[in-house]
């Protein structure tokens, strides 16, 4: 399976107290070089780093990885499913339509640790999800 790794995946799996069973869930797709991420999720988690140290090790990690691309394709699909949503009142922020939104138009799940958006986005058309929080 091909995963796309959301920012609340990342977290978990790097904080030191963080939820084994994420930890090992991703080890397992990383191992199985399935795991990919976009622009926005780096730039998350990349702004969050602590120090130099840190900063270093995640810029070395997320570019290990498949960076799937975000343009106009990738835009659209966010507009169309972001909008179907606010029409049924649920407002989903930008940032996680783009990342459903670059799975959906590459056949990746979205893994997230607690994002409901994720789940909303998936209803409305968007790319299947897995929500790792249990």
């Amino acid at each position: 399976m091909k995963v796309l790794a959301d920012t609340s995946v990342w977290i978990e799996f790097y904080h030191p107290r963080g939820s084994s069973a994420v930890k090992q869930a991703l080890r397992e797709a990383l191992e199985s070089h399935e795991v990919a991420v976009v622009a926005p999720i780096i730039g998350e988690l990349l702004v969050g780093a602590k120090d130099e140290r840190t900063l270093k090790r995640l810029q070395e990690d997320m570019g290990a990885l498949s960076i799937l691309p975000l343009g106009g394709e990738e835009g659209m699909t966010a507009g169309v499913l972001g909008g179907a949503l606010a029409r049924a009142g649920r407002r989903v922020p930008m940032v996680d339509l783009l990342v459903a939104a670059a799975a959906h138009g590459h056949g990746f799940e979205v893994w997230h640790y607690g994002d409901e958006h994720y789940a909303l986005i998936a209803s409305s058309g968007g790319p299947p999800q897995r929500n790792l929080k249990g």
